[in-house]
This record gives C-alpha cells, structure tokens and sequence, in this order.
C-alpha cells in the first residue's frame, strides 16, 4: 500500500512526487516510456515557473542545463504592427526584476525526474495505467500493463499527471474540448533563422499564429497553431509548416535560409479540460486537468501550480494516519481559483487571433499604454493572478467583442 500513486512522469507527477516525499509519505511514480520521451512542446517557462523551480531546488539546475532567459515577448500583426512587451520590473507594484526561460523538455524533464529520484520516490518506468481500482465508491489503486504483463497497485491517493489523453481523467469522468478553440500545434527545430535573441516571437495571421522560440545558440523552437481542419488537406506536416509559416507577414524574411534540423511533430486538439478534477482518493494535475492553448504558455505553469496545490489540498489527510483522503473538493476549489481567470483572459486574447481588426486595434492600444501591457505581461507570465488585475477588465469587455468607445483609454 503506497501513501501515493503518480502516473505520468512529466514536470506535474515529478513535481508532486517531490513534495510529497519531502513529507516523508511513500510515493511510487509510473510512466509507460523508460525515460522522459520527446514531447510535443513549445518549451518556455514563464517567470511564475522560475518561483517554483526555486522552491524545489531544480532552478539552479535548469539554468545550469542552459536555459536561456527571454525577457518578455514580441508580437507582430498581418498589417506589420509590433509591440514588445517586456515582463514588469520594479516599477510595476510590488513586483521584482524577472523574466521567463527557454529550455529543451529533454534536458528540463530528466532534471525534475532526477530530482524525484533523489527525494527516495520509486520509479517504475514501462508502467502503462489501463484503469483504476474501486472500493465502495472510492479510488484506492491503478490496473495497468508493466512491461507487457498485467499489474496493479494499491495507494491511499491516485494522482492522474498523465497528460492530456491521461487515462485517469477519463476513467473518473469526461474530458471535453473547447466549444469554439479548435487548435493543433506543429512544432519543430529550424537553424539559421534570423531572430531576437533575448525574447519570444508571436507573429499573427489569419486566425493562426506562430511562435519563435531562442532555445539555443542556432537552435529556434517554431510552433505553427492553426485550426485543426486546416491539416487535414496534407501529408506532409514538416513542409505545410514551413509553407503556413512563410505566409505570415514579417517570418518569410525571417526563415530565409533556416533549415529544419527535426521532423515537425503535431499536437492537437489544444484545448480541453477534465468535468472532474477530484474523486474520493484521485485527482489531477498538470495537462491531465486541462489545457487551453500555447499563446501564452500556460502549460508547465498549470503542471507545476497544480503539483503544489494537490500536495497542500492532500497533505493534511495523508499526514494524519492510514486512512485515505477524503473527497478533496478542496483542490478542485483551489485549481479553479489558481485558474479559471487566466484561462478567460487566454480565451479573450484568442478572440483577437480570430478577428485581425482586433489583434491589430489591440496592439496599436496597448502600444500606447506601457501601464496596462505591464499588467497584462504580470498575467501572462503568471506573476499575479489573472483576477487581481482589475486594470485588465477593460480589456477583457474590449476583447469580449464590445468596440472601444471614445472615452475609452487611449482611444482618443
């Protein structure tokens, strides 16, 4: 009987085995591959990640590991509009100097499992979770195939950090997809493009986008996020990515002479999220409880802030003797507050991609306010919750489809 099964051995089920074996519980962490494998990832880390890594002791790593600091992002529009958006220092409130980082998932992954490892945690590698164990309506194990042969084993709480086709989230409810964001990613390696060294690059289309990522000395991460049915007319994802993303304005000159050095990999559909994040002796974290799209970089954020609220939401009933946990509304509670307002301010800001007017009116406004695109950049690197920043609320009612008035700021 472990205290603790973690099923995905991505940055969630690492991050939550850590902190729960620094608890001194039993925790075993299982992953069907042998090692962190390749993911399909745009591979940034806002600053809101560097406070977590800090506080489980893998950011000296990570920077060691040559990640590279990006100090905010910018963003280029069809019409030929850019705004550099920098993350706040010290004249936003109550904020440090920070930034974000770029890293390779193959050099960040093995570093948190390392990590885990070194807290005392098993690993059973080649562990495929099938479905879960249920007594008298309560999870209490995992069924699954160890290196091809049937297997099971008993915890007092089931963690799903199984990613986004996490068999744990299905097996405890639904998993559905956005109404109206219909997105895949293609992502792959290009060197020899000609790009800013010291931030990421969003470069806007027609209802699609692509971003370029500094992840190495010659090395760019470019992720093209298109509607789903548009791929649907190709078989050659490496040579649509490479057409799509010329097409955008200001990235043709850009690519000249780039190679792509890895086949493109595709991801998709972005968006979805778990009806149930919580059952009595299971819950989720990381993509497995949702995910909504790249534009932002949400993703190793989410996995790593939700690694930490489950661990705070289980503590105290794993703490306190060999009973299981009880019914854990409280981290359902915590996800959706730690949540729910920057995934609205994500979708708002996706509206501006499906409508260029507005991406356009967006970027020529916020060029004029530095105060708002500062807290806008303390949102979006995930510095302040999404909810504190009321300045924003006029951008959301803007990007929600209601036209800027004269009185508005900035609009005179």
């Amino acid at each position: 009987m472990w205290d603790a099964i973690v099923a995905g051995a991505g940055p969630a089920g690492c991050t939550v085995a850590v902190l729960l074996a620094r608890e001194g519980l039993r925790v075993v962490l299982l992953d069907k591959s042998a090692a962190p494998p390749a993911k399909v990832c745009g591979e940034y880390l806002s600053p809101g990640c560097l406070r977590i890594l800090n506080r489980i002791g893998a950011l000296q790593p990570v920077r060691e590991a040559g990640a590279r600091p990006l100090s905010g992002m910018v963003i280029h529009t069809a019409a030929g509009r850019s705004l550099r958006a920098t993350y706040p220092g010290g004249k936003a409130p109550a904020l440090p100097s920070t930034h974000a980082l770029a890293i390779r998932r193959d050099r960040l992954d093995p570093i948190l499992l390392d990590l885990a490892l070194k807290t005392g945690i098993e690993y059973v590698p080649h562990f495929q979770v099938c479905d879960l164990l249920r007594e008298s309506q309560r999870i209490v194990g995992v069924r699954g195939r160890h290196r091809g042969r049937a297997s099971a084993l008993r915890g007092r709480l089931i963690i799903g950090a199984d990613g986004r086709n996490s068999v744990v989230a299905r097996r405890l409810g639904t998993v559905r997809r956005h109404p109206w964001l219909d997105k895949v990613d293609l992502v792959g390696y290009a060197a020899g493009v000609r790009r800013a060294e010291d931030v990421g690059e969003i470069f806007l289309g027609s209802d699609r986008y692509c971003i370029l990522n500094p992840i190495g000395q010659d090395l760019t991460n470019i992720g093209l996020v298109i509607n789903r049915r548009e791929l649907r007319h190709t078989n050659d994802p490496a040579g649509f990515m490479q057409e799509a993303s010329a097409s955008l304005n200001g990235l043709r000159s850009r690519l000249e002479g780039a190679r792509i050095v890895a086949p493109a990999r595709c991801l998709g559909p972005l968006a979805h999220h778990a009806t149930r994040l919580t059952a009595p002796g299971a819950l989720l974290v990381g993509d497995a409880a949702g995910f909504l799209d790249p534009f932002t970089g949400e993703g190793i954020h989410a996995a790593l802030r939700s690694a930490e609220l489950a661990v705070e939401s289980a503590l105290p009933a794993l703490g306190s003797g060999p009973a299981p946990p009880p019914e854990l509304h409280g981290y359902a509670v915590a996800w959706r507050g730690e949540f729910r307002a920057k995934w609205r301010l994500c979708s708002t800001l996706q509206r501006a991609i499906h409508r260029p007017v507005l991406a356009e009116w967006l970027v020529s406004f916020l060029s004029r306010r530095p105060d708002l695109t500062a807290f806008l950049m303390a949102a979006v690197g995930d510095l302040m919750p999404a909810q504190a920043l009321k300045p924003l609320g006029l951008l959301t009612r803007l990007l929600a489809g209601q036209p800027p008035s004269r009185t508005c700021p900035g609009n005179t």
